[in-house]
């Protein structure tokens, strides 16, 4: 049963939705002009959460537990509306305008937003502005299969905006669940699945309030490399393209504190990595059990400078790598609640707000990173790289047509290490000394057009730093060895990171 802290309005009835849809269909065909083509495609959810009075600044289990709930109850009403609507539509006379758009492009395309958790009248704790429990669809068994549904968008409200606060994170399983009930899916689209790396704020209580707990961090991802293995075989034939972001990249860059050590989310799991989930799959399964990808035909992954297990690929431009390895994690130190004095916290909290004038919008904007990341350690990039090689053999995805793997590195350093390399050639070039700069390291495999040919392979890795010939051979494997199906390319350093028009679709 939920406390008294929240205010739960019941969720629109299956009913509610389905006449809102109806109303919004007929309106649109109205408006069509004749022989313009009828039917309606893209609807949407915004799935909102209970309302917060003021409340503890700890979430206790019944009061997710109805978070979740309602949250659940949304999405069954949602599709169960949306399956009398495909219903109804199969029963419509000939002569009517149709309800549903018809071809393999077209048919019904629901969004489901996740509207953010407010609190009111104001919250004075930002302990319940960082969640750490993920929503669920409960009972995914009895939700309807549905038909007509051609693609199936899934996203946080202000996914661009890339700011964690006030979010309810859904399981990162979740969208791959609601997918199977989908047998004519052509398109899964995710731009952010509600991950988020350690922020760098200069506010103590800040970095504390936001603070990942890693037990929850690492179980999440276990479950959903769990749920791509159950869902494998039941995924629609039809599924063309997935795009899947686990992390919302800033533009200019991640904000983080990268002499900070982070949590081992590999080691210590019982269940192995999914080809989504991480780029430890390439890593550490053995590229002759590697799922076979037959129908891949684009593949695109951006990889994190700091990899699943806590280990970072790149150090600084003088091997600067601090906590080389990731922590371990156990269920007991690193769970939430009760490993936390709240009232220091608070205390800390109380301090900095009279620092600043009782400002806590400052607080959270300010921001301290350390980004120095920029120099690949070789054996653990040559690795990556290897596995990345290897899963492109044509045995595995005879399909492939264009495959990348890339990263995006900062240069951002704290006040303290940009002094150490005040006038150094070992640093991008910059016009001032607390400027961005990123810069774009990766390869791209272009398979030969028509499976004859060589292909080609497009390094972006700068002058100073080469993969070891093991690499290369893997490479020259794909595209030939004599060389020119092989280019390297120089760094291009910019102030922000080149956001590509589909991002924002």
């Amino acid at each position: 049963m939920a406390s008294q802290h929240i205010q739960v309005v019941p969720p629109p009835s299956k009913d509610a939705i389905l006449h809102s849809l109806l109303e919004i269909i007929r309106a649109y065909n109205a408006r069509q002009e004749h022989g313009i083509v009828h039917g309606f495609g893209e609807c949407q959810l915004e799935a909102k959460m209970p309302l917060l009075t003021p409340l503890p600044c700890r979430e206790p289990a019944a009061d997710f537990d109805a978070v979740n709930a309602h949250f659940s109850a949304q999405v069954h009403a949602f599709f169960n509306a949306l399956q009398d609507l495909e219903d109804i539509a199969a029963k419509q006379p000939a002569d009517e305008l149709p309800l549903i758009r018809a071809g393999p492009d077209k048919g019904l395309q629901p969004i489901i937003c996740v509207a953010n958790q407010l609190v009111e009248p104001s919250l004075d704790c930002f302990h319940r502005a960082f969640h750490t429990r993920r929503l669920t669809v409960q009972n995914l068994d009895s939700l309807p299969v549905l038909n007509r549904v051609t693609k199936l968008r899934f996203f946080p409200n202000g996914a661009y905006a890339a700011k964690p606060i006030y979010r309810r994170p859904v399981s990162l399983r979740t969208p791959i669940d609601l997918a199977t009930r989908l047998p004519q899916l052509r398109r899964l689209d995710c731009p952010w699945l509600g991950e988020h790396l350690p922020i760098a704020f200069k506010s103590k209580a800040m970095r504390i309030f936001s603070r990942i707990w890693a037990s929850p961090w690492r179980d999440d991802r276990g479950e959903f490399a769990r749920g791509v293995r159950y869902a494998m075989p039941l995924l629609p034939s039809s599924l063309t393209k997935v795009r899947l972001w686990f992390w919302k990249p800033s533009r200019l860059g991640d904000e983080m504190d990268q002499a900070a050590q982070l949590p081992d989310l590999v080691s210590t799991s019982s269940s192995p990595s999914s080809p989504f989930s991480s780029t430890s799959e390439f890593e550490h399964k053995d590229p002759v059990d590697a799922l076979p990808w037959p129908h891949m035909r684009y593949f695109r992954v951006e990889f994190h400078p700091c990899a699943p297990d806590g280990s970072w690929y790149f150090s600084g431009p003088r091997g600067e790598d601090p906590y080389a390895t990731g922590f371990a994690v156990t269920r007991e130190e690193y769970y939430s609640p009760g490993q936390e004095d709240d009232d220091e916290t608070h205390e800390i909290m109380s301090d900095e707000e009279d620092e600043y004038w009782g400002n806590t919008v400052m607080l959270y904007d300010l921001r301290q990173p350390d980004m120095f990341r920029i120099r690949p350690i070789a054996e653990r990039v040559n690795l990556l790289l290897l596995a990345f090689a290897s899963s492109l053999q044509r045995q595995k995805m005879p399909s492939l047509q264009d495959a990348e793997l890339f990263t995006w590195l900062t240069w951002r350093p704290s006040k303290e290490r940009a002094q150490e390399y005040k006038g150094s050639d070992d640093v991008p070039p910059t016009s001032y000394e607390d400027e961005t700069v990123m810069f774009r390291l990766g390869v791209r495999y272009e398979a030969p057009a028509g499976g004859d040919g060589k292909g080609k392979v497009t390094w972006q890795i700068g002058e100073d730093w080469r993969p070891e010939d093991e690499v290369i051979r893997a490479f020259e494997d794909l595209v030939g060895k004599d060389g020119e199906a092989m280019e390297w390319t120089v760094f291009e350093f910019l102030g922000e990171r080149e956001q590509e028009a589909e991002d924002y679709e």
